[in-house]
C-alpha cells in the first residue's frame, strides 16, 4: 500500500475557504496543532482529480468535526460519474462500493473505499456543521514488481499505447489473480484472460498469477461444469494452460492438469456433431457477436461460427500439451476433422473473422471483413486476435494504423487506463472524461456501452484491453516463441512503417534484448543480446 495527493481540484461547491491545501503533501498524521487546514462551513463539495486511474480508496485526515460530520464520497472513473446518483445512467455500486455515506471525526485518520477509480467527489451533507480537513490521500494498492518488458519506437503515440496498456493490466493484478477490472468484474473470468495472461508474459518475468487462475477456475467448474458457466471460456482455459505450458515448458508442474484436460476434450467432443455442428449450451466470443433469442439470425450463425473456430484452435493446441505427455491425442484430431465439415459464416464481426484465422481459415471473406472499414468494429477484448490476423495478410501498417486510431481515440478524451469496451463513434460530439459535459456535448461515459456495461456501471480500466501488448511484441517486434521453456525464439520484425523499434523481452534465463532500425535502403538492422540459454532463430 502506498499513498498520492490530488493532482488538482476539479470543482467546488458551498464555503469552502483553502481547499488547494489539499493538494500539498503532508506529513500522514494528525494533531491538535495543525493549521494549514481546508475549511467547509455548512453543505459543499470538493471534486478531486488524482491525475490517473487508481485502485484503492482515499485516506481522510480531519482535524475538527464536533460530534460528528456526514459526508458522502462518490468514486469514479469520469467525472461525471462522480456527480451521478445511484441508478442515474446505471450509477451503480457493483462488485466495489463506491458511492457511500460516512461519518468523519475530530482527530481521526480513517480510510474509506476499495474500487477503481481516478477522481473522488467529496459532498459535506449537514447544514449547520463546520469541518476543518488536513489531507485527502489516496490510498493506491498497485502491484509494483519490476517490469523488465518494454516496448520503445519511433512513434509516440505507439509507445503512449503501450505504456497506457502496460499500466492498465499492473492495475488488474490483485491478490494473486488478474482481475479483469478494479471498479466492477473484480472477478477471474477465464476467458478474458486470455490477453491479460500474454500481456503479462510479454512485462514481467514471473507471472503466478496465471496458473493460479487456471487453478481456481478448475476448482469453481468441476467438469462437467463450464469454465464461469460458458462453454467458450472452458476452450479458452485449454488454450491458456497450453500457451503458458509453452512459456514455462516444466512437464512436472502441468501435469496435475492432465486428467481435467481429457476429460474437458471428452465433453468438448459431445457437442461437436458429425457434420461439424456444435450443440454447446450457448455461443459466445464477444458482446458485440454475441446472439441472445430474438436477435438477427445473422448473429446466431457468426456466434456458432466463432465457437466453431475456438473449438478447433484448443483441440490442436491441446494435441500438442498431450503430446508432450505422450498421452493419445486421436480425439483432439476427430474433432477438428468434424469441424472442417461445415461451412461458416463470419457476417461482420471482426472478432469472428479473427478467430477464423486464428484457427487457419485465412480466407478473402475474412480478410474482407477485418479490412472493411478500419478501425471500426475493432473491440477491446479481442485487439490482440483482430490486429494479428489482419497482419496475417501481410496488412502490417494496416493493423498498426488500426491500433493508433482505435486507442488513441480513448486518449484523445483523457484515458489513463483502457476500456471495456469502446467504439470509434462515441467520440462524435463527446466531452472529455475528467470534464462535465458542456451544453450540447456527449458524456462519453454516461451515455454509451452496451449489453452489462451500460453508462456508468462500464469499466474504464479492463485487463482484457491491453492485447495490444503481445501484438506490438509479437508481430512488429516479431519476437516469437518456438517449442516449449522460450528456449528457442524466432525474430521476425514486421516495423509497420515505423523506422526504429527497442524492446527488451522477459525470459526465464534473462532478458532478451533486441533493437531494429531501418536503413535508408528500405532493410531492417536487428541487433540482439539474448541469454546464452537461448537458441535465436531469424
Amino acid at each position: 500500500m502506498y499513498y498520492g495527493y490530488a493532482k488538482k481540484i476539479v470543482a467546488t461547491g458551498g464555503e469552502i475557504v483553502n481547499a488547494e491545501t489539499l493538494l500539498k503533501e503532508k506529513t500522514m498524521q494528525i494533531s491538535v496543532g495543525e493549521t494549514d487546514l481546508c475549511s467547509i462551513k455548512g453543505k459543499g463539495y470538493i471534486l478531486f482529480d488524482f491525475g490517473k486511474e487508481l485502485s484503492g480508496g482515499a485516506r481522510i485526515f480531519t482535524h475538527g468535526a464536533g460530534k460528528g460530520v456526514k459526508v458522502r464520497l462518490r468514486f469514479g472513473e469520469s467525472v461525471s460519474e462522480t456527480c451521478a446518483e445511484i441508478g442515474e445512467k446505471n450509477a451503480t455500486n457493483d462488485h466495489s462500493l463506491r458511492d457511500m455515506e460516512v461519518s468523519l471525526q475530530s482527530y481521526s485518520d480513517m480510510t474509506f473505499g476499495q474500487t477503481g477509480y481516478r477522481f473522488l467527489r467529496v459532498d459535506f451533507l449537514e447544514e449547520d456543521k463546520t469541518l476543518t480537513l488536513k489531507s485527502v490521500v489516496a490510498t493506491i494498492d498497485t502491484d509494483t514488481r519490476e517490469e523488465t518488458g518494454k516496448f520503445e519506437c519511433d512513434d509516440e503515440l505507439v509507445n503512449t499505447i503501450w505504456n497506457t496498456a502496460a499500466y492498465t493490466l499492473r492495475l488488474c493484478l490483485q491478490n494473486g489473480y488478474i482481475w479483469d477490472g478494479i471498479k466492477r468484474d473484480r472477478l477471474v473470468w477465464i476467458g478474458d484472460l486470455y490477453p491479460e495472461m500474454r500481456t503479462a508474459r510479454c512485462l514481467f518475468d514471473e507471472v503466478p498469477e496465471t496458473l493460479k487462475c487456471l487453478d481456481f477456475s478448475m476448482e469453481q467448474s468441476p467438469l462437467p461444469r463450464w469454465a464461469n458457466g460458458m462453454p467458450a471460456y472452458s476452450l479458452w482455459w485449454l488454450i491458456i494452460l497450453c500457451d503458458e505450458y509453452k512459456m514455462r515448458g516444466d512437464k512436472e508442474l502441468f501435469k496435475k492438469y492432465l486428467s481435467y484436460t481429457k476429460g474437458l476434450v471428452e465433453q468438448v467432443s459431445s457437442f461437436v456433431q458429425e457434420d461439424g455442428t456444435t450443440t454447446y449450451p450457448g455461443h459466445f466470443v464477444d458482446w458485440p457477436s454475441n446472439y441472445v433469442a430474438g436477435e438477427p439470425i445473422e448473429k446466431d450463425e457468426a456466434s456458432h461460427a466463432g465457437v466453431a473456430y475456438l473449438t478447433k484452435i484448443a483441440m490442436e493446441k491441446t494435441a500438442e500439451f498431450l503430446t508432450e505427455y505422450g498421452e493419445d491425442t486421436a480425439l483432439c484430431r476427430e474433432i477438428c476433422a468434424r469441424l472442417s465439415r461445415k461451412e461458416r459464416k463470419v457476417h461482420w464481426f471482426k472478432q469472428v473473422a479473427a478467430i477464423g484465422v486464428w484457427s487457419g481459415d485465412q480466407s478473402e471473406n475474412n480478410k474482407k471483413v477485418l479490412l472493411e472499414g478500419g478501425a471500426k468494429g475493432l473491440s477491446t477484448f479481442m485487439s490482440y486476435p483482430i490486429l494479428t490476423a489482419v497482419a496475417a495478410y501481410g496488412e502490417y501498417e494496416k493493423a498498426l494504423s488500426m491500433m493508433k486510431e482505435y486507442y488513441g481515440g480513448m486518449l484523445s478524451v483523457g484515458a489513463t487506463t483502457f476500456w471495456e469496451d469502446f467504439d470509434l463513434d462515441w467520440l462524435k460530439g463527446a466531452g472529455r472524461i475528467d470534464e462535465l459535459p458542456k451544453a450540447g456535448e456527449k458524456d462519453i461515459h454516461g451515455d454509451y456501452g452496451a449489453f452489462c456495461y451500460k453508462g456508468f456501471r462500464h469499466s474504464f480500466c479492463h485487463g482484457w484491453s491491453a492485447g495490444v501488448i503481445p501484438y506490438l511484441m509479437e508481430t512488429v517486434a516479431g519476437i516469437k516463441v518456438e517449442g516449449s521453456g522460450m528456449k528457442t525464439i524466432r525474430i521476425q520484425p514486421q516495423l509497420s512503417g515505423l523506422k526504429h523499434v527497442k524492446v527488451s523481452y522477459p525470459t526465464p534465463y534473462g532478458v532478451l534484448k533486441v533493437e531494429h532500425t531501418l536503413q535508408e535502403n528500405g532493410e531492417v538492422k536487428t541487433e540482439i543480446s539474448a541469454p546464452k540459454e537461448i537458441e535465436i532463430v531469424r
